[in-house]
């Protein structure tokens, strides 16, 4: 391992995928799944935060989500109404800030209000930060500032990283997935170049503190080059 090169992560995003399969194998509604799966946040979270990560994002709503079926988008929109806040405070009380990644329109206004009211409750720009990705989609983000950087004159490198939804947090040093599948599905594709990426089939409803430290034992192992020697 290089020696310039930290052992722990700094910044971890992980794609919590499987809650509806998650469901389905216990013949349950998938809503019970994604039910489930916002339980588990918050002691997932909580750990990373407690190895000293200064940064989690988590993939909570993608813009493609939308295209599911009717009652299973209003669902999840009603689960974010309700659960949103206690879900945070937690966190929130043990000194962390929420922030919130992604095109928060599509949302209704109650909604919206929540978030802003989330990201009010912990403005220390020193504390460290749970993201969430909500109606996110990494391709659309870049298009975005691409278009924000152009009206302002500068397409340079640093005045696209400016625009994104991520400006001044660091690129994710690990990308984890869940639920089997063994893809990025448009999560932080500008940010992630360089991300360390980990796969489980573990459905995210079940994966816990013992699975999240063994990955951060072997992000410990990796060399990371950056494209260098």
């Amino acid at each position: 391992m290089r020696s310039d090169v930290k052992s722990k992560p700094g910044h971890i995003g992980i794609i919590m995928d499987g809650n509806g399969r998650w469901a389905t194998k216990r013949l349950l509604p998938r809503v019970a799944g994604h039910r489930a799966g916002v339980k588990n946040i918050t002691p997932v979270v909580s750990c990373a935060l407690e190895y000293g990560v200064g940064c989690v994002t988590l993939f909570a709503f993608s813009t493609e989500n939308k295209e599911r079926p009717k009652d299973e988008v209003d669902s999840l929109i009603d689960l974010i109404r309700k659960r949103l806040k206690p879900m945070t405070r937690e966190l929130i009380e043990r000194g962390a800030r929420v922030m919130f990644s992604g095109a928060r329109e599509y949302f209704p206004s109650d909604v919206q209000g929540i978030m802003a009211d989330v990201e009010n409750e912990n403005t220390d720009p020193n504390a460290q930060i749970v993201n969430i990705a909500i109606n996110y989609s990494g391709r659309s983000e870049i298009i975005r500032a691409c278009k924000i950087a152009a009206e302002k004159g500068d397409i340079s490198a640093n005045g696209i990283e400016r625009e994104l939804y991520t400006y001044g947090i660091p690129d994710p040093d690990m990308i984890i997935r869940t639920g089997g599948e063994k893809r990025l599905s448009n999560f932080l594709l500008y940010q992630a170049a360089y991300s360390e990426l980990f796969f489980t089939d573990t459905l995210w409803p079940d994966f816990g503190e013992s699975e999240l430290s063994a990955m951060f034992e072997e992000y410990a192992t990796r060399s990371r080059r950056f494209g260098r020697v």
